[in-house]
């Protein structure tokens, strides 16, 4: 079986398009490394475990995966997966009353506006008090006074009634992980996520990254830590990290934080609380990591870790890390696993709006046919102040993974899923038919992709898996010629010396990292060799000369590792 990767966007109940999708990849296609982000994180983590029960002998993980869209579609368990706790089960109510009806702007208000009143009566409550007061008090006198005062105890009664849900969510969300819902209750998303991990996977304790590494599957998932300002890849490589059994405990199944605390080395006492290391990579739940990149923010509790906090004092104090949606930095990784020159393809799976600006009715799905297809910019025109605030939020969060969308060898290898505003997204309380709708999409790019990359690619389609290499090929290796060029000038030369040579031959003294005289001599010899090599094959420029070359063209350039 031939091997790919898999890269899927966040996009919260979005994520029901993946099981289908994974499903169509999973007949020709073995799963080397899978990724993703919020529900590309849940995508992934069950997805890996399929790979790994695969690798075991046996299809059946791929099967239940099969059925998870129809287990979802019935009986609202879509819904059910975000449960409130009670603290914040009003404010709960009337966010998703605000979101889920349907109808004219009047009907939305109307329903909002009676879950205000059904939730949050206490202050209106007070206000409709005093206007009966002077209503009856006025019914001595013109009957317009007493209709003025019933209409102004309206009004305020809405006023107050929101100034009440607004106290509410500043003095509530920060007690409980700002969110509404922390993932635990019965059957709620984290325990539900992670009996279905380990029922994928065959397994009757947490599936763990060291699970999968052994049988060659790698998983990686992206978080954002709100307090660093920076994203993280998952499982972390950080050693700083700790984290509390008090508030594990209310935010995973004990049997997940039992584990961990089994598996972790080392213990620090802070107030009425245990700090503990997080577990290695190896013996780190994969729950946990997945529960890490779906907090999305204000309807799922962050998750907190704690770290040194050197900046607050000289010898540092144990201060909270709170890790939130990897959507807000990255909400579709698609740099994930890539190489310049691939061994096989990395799959990605985009989710997208359905606009009649771009795509033809009816159309479900789209992937690039030719090499000039999916060059063009996604728009998303706007009119209103919240349409331009919006498109502020969605261009910090996306304009990273917007740019790698359009790069060639990058936009061939990616379907996009479109979905109509009332699709996906926060939508929880999807009826069984658009469910299943949106979920055999998944399957259709698939299966395009499939036929885009097999061994007998459509007459039609110029992007296939042979095609995909060579643009690889001619994208990548005039920017590694630029580099190498540069690199060769700037090795001898000395207009602001010590140069790099004067370095390596000890004519300049080693500032810090040092190396002993043989290292030294060696990469000396090492770079020598490599400038003439690079004089020798590159001075032609052999790879810029060509005139026609995919657009538009990277470059190369040091990154931090996430």
């Amino acid at each position: 079986m031939k091997k790919c990767d898999l890269v899927m966007k966040g996009g919260i109940t979005s994520g029901i398009v993946y099981p289908g999708a994974v499903c169509e990849l999973a007949k020709e296609y073995e799963f080397a490394s899978i990724g993703g982000t919020s529900a590309g994180a849940i995508a992934a983590a069950i997805t890996a475990a399929a790979e790994l029960r695969r690798q075991n002998g046996s299809d059946a993980g791929f099967e239940e995966l099969a059925k998870l869209p129809g287990w979802l579609a019935e009986n609202s368990r879509l819904l059910s997966l975000f449960q409130p706790d009670e603290e914040t089960a009003p404010i709960f109510d009337v966010v998703v009353t605000w979101i889920e009806t349907r109808g004219t702007t009047f009907a939305k208000a109307r329903a909002t506006l009676a879950a205000l009143a059904r939730n949050f009566n206490r202050y209106g409550g007070m206000v409709l008090a005093i206007g009966a007061l002077f209503a009856i008090l006025g019914a001595f006198g013109a009957w317009p006074v007493v209709f003025f005062i019933a209409l102004a105890s309206a009004v305020g009664f809405v006023i107050a009634s929101a100034i009440e849900a607004i106290a509410a969510i500043v003095r509530v969300l920060p007690r409980h992980g700002f969110g509404l819902c922390s993932g635990m209750g019965s059957n709620a998303l984290t325990q539900w996520l992670d009996v279905k991990i380990s029922d994928v996977a065959g397994l009757d304790r947490p599936l763990t990254f060291g699970d999968l590494a052994q049988h060659g599957v790698n998983l990686e998932m992206m978080t954002t830590n709100l307090t660093h300002g920076r994203p993280y890849r998952l499982p972390l490589e950080s050693k700083q990290f700790l984290f509390s059994e008090r508030e594990m405990r209310g935010l995973f199944p004990k049997r997940v934080v039992d584990w961990m605390i089994e598996h972790s080395a080392r213990v620090v006492a802070i107030d009425d609380d245990t700090l503990y290391a997080l577990p290695k990579k190896e013996h780190l739940p994969v729950v946990v990591a997945t529960r890490m990149s779906l907090s999305f923010p204000l309807l799922l509790s962050a998750v907190p870790l704690w770290s040194v906090d050197f900046g607050a004092s000289p010898i540092g104090g144990h201060e909270r890390c709170w890790f939130s949606d990897g959507g807000i930095t990255s909400n579709f990784p698609v740099h994930f696993f890539d190489k310049p020159l691939p061994r096989w393809p990395t799959f990605a799976f985009n989710l997208a709006e359905r606009t009649p600006r771009y795509h033809k009715v009816g159309q479900t799905t789209y992937v690039p046919r030719s090499n000039h297809a999916g060059i063009q910019e996604w728009w998303s025109p706007f009119d209103t102040l919240f349409g331009f605030l919006g498109a502020i939020v969605n261009t910090m969060q996306n304009w990273r993974d917007n740019m790698l969308l359009h790069l060639p060898g990058q936009r061939d290898r990616i379907a996009h899923v479109l979905l109509a505003p009332d699709e996906g997204g926060i939508h929880l309380t999807m009826d069984r038919d658009t469910i299943l709708s949106v979920a055999a999409r998944g399957a259709e790019a698939a299966s395009t992709l499939r036929a885009h990359f097999g061994a007998t690619p459509p007459a039609n389609v110029t992007l296939t898996w042979s095609n995909h290499k060579w643009v690889r090929f001619l994208a990548f290796m005039p920017a590694l010629e630029e580099a190498l060029e540069s690199w060769s000038a700037a090795f001898p030369d000395r207009t602001a010396p010590p140069s790099f040579e004067d370095l390596l031959t000890g004519a300049a003294a080693l500032p810090s990292y040092k190396v002993s005289a043989p290292q030294r001599a060696s990469m000396h010899a090492a770079s020598l060799a490599f400038i003439q090599h690079i004089q020798q094959n590159f001075g032609s420029r052999p790879f810029r000369r060509p005139p026609k070359r995919p657009k538009p063209e990277p470059e190369l350039r040091p990154m931090p590792q996430e």
